[in-house]
């Protein structure tokens, strides 16, 4: 599956969850500012809404890219509100400032404060003169930033739908709403998976009881995913001797990418592998929508948390030590 390179360096860059290719491409129609008569100096910034042009081969360059395009951004996107502070497009600026917000704080600038960000996504939302797709995005970004807390999240979404139905992300959104609703299903009985692993090993959560399991639905296509696996590898390499397991549900379609990855980056963990990407077994009956994902299950085989990405090593510290 092929994401856009965009709004995937975006979501990465923001910690957000990667839309599906098709909900991608028509999403980045969030960032078409409203067309306003005499917004002399647009034509400067809107370019700029698209991110760095260049593509960075490592972590170095990356840093001077983003600073270099930070720098710019930030001197244009002044002149643009001073000589029109009132003009419709500075809320398609203010979204985009929170949506490489992150982008900041990796070449080492300040990142701003939460309350912060609600506050503007608040105001983005609220503004009259907002185009719905700046506003839609602004309320998406609302939604899947509500994290753990099921009750928010049920709240903010619910009122996102219904005010933005046409919304593209709406079905990563409804998506989240039902894998909540399976989780609270799976969440009654020890959780059942069993396959064959890429290397040929029987996997088997109910052979696994006595033991804390992460599993990690994730694809080395998946940006964000390729982000975690340092903490994953690190977790596993602490508390593997402890009892602590990890099963990887691949959402790729190429084997052997997977084993590379799996290789170089040293995951001795079983693998599972279907090659159907986002059709997934698992991923299917799971109603996994979005990567990565990362499941907890604790020592009696019950799933107990679908957030384990967060806190990873003291989430399963506590879970070994029950």
């Amino acid at each position: 599956m092929k994401i856009s390179s965009q709004l995937t360096i975006l979501a990465l860059l923001a910690g957000l969850p990667i839309l599906n290719a098709k909900e991608a491409d028509k999403a980045k129609s969030a960032d078409a500012p409203v067309a306003t008569e005499g917004a002399a100096g647009w034509e400067s910034v809107e370019p700029l809404l698209k991110g760095p042009s260049a593509r960075p081969k490592s972590k170095e360059e990356a840093i001077e890219i983003y600073t270099k395009y930070l720098a710019e951004l930030d001197e244009k996107a002044a002149a643009f509100l001073k000589a029109n502070p009132e003009d419709a497009h500075r809320w398609d600026l203010m979204l985009h400032m929170i949506k490489i917000d992150k982008m900041r704080e990796f070449v080492g600038g300040e990142a701003s404060a939460p309350e912060k960000i609600a506050k503007d996504i608040e105001s983005i939302i609220a503004a009259k003169d907002a185009s719905e797709e700046t506003k839609g995005f602004a309320s998406y970004i609302q939604v899947m930033e509500a994290g753990e807390d099921e009750e928010k999240f049920q709240k903010l979404a619910e009122a996102h739908i219904k005010a933005f139905p046409n919304f593209e992300g709406n079905a990563q959104i409804e998506g989240k709403i039902k894998a909540g609703e399976m989780s609270k299903t799976l969440k009654e009985k020890p959780l059942e998976l069993s396959f064959t692993s890429t290397d040929g090993k029987e996997v088997d959560m109910a052979k696994l009881r006595g033991k804390v399991v992460l599993i990690d639905f994730w694809a080395t296509w998946c940006g964000p995913c390729v982000k975690e696996i340092p903490n994953v590898v690190a977790t596993y390499n602490k508390l593997h001797d402890q009892g602590f397991e990890i099963v990887g549900i691949s959402f790729d379609q190429d084997k052997d990418k997977l084993a590379a990855m799996t290789k170089d980056k040293k995951m001795p963990w079983p693998q599972y592998f279907d090659g159907k990407g986002w059709e997934n077994k698992f991923g299917q009956l799971y109603g996994i929508h979005s990567i990565p994902a990362m499941w907890l299950i604790d020592k009696k085989g019950m799933l107990v948390d679908t957030e384990g990405r967060e806190d990873l090593a003291s989430k399963v510290a506590k879970l070994l030590a029950e």
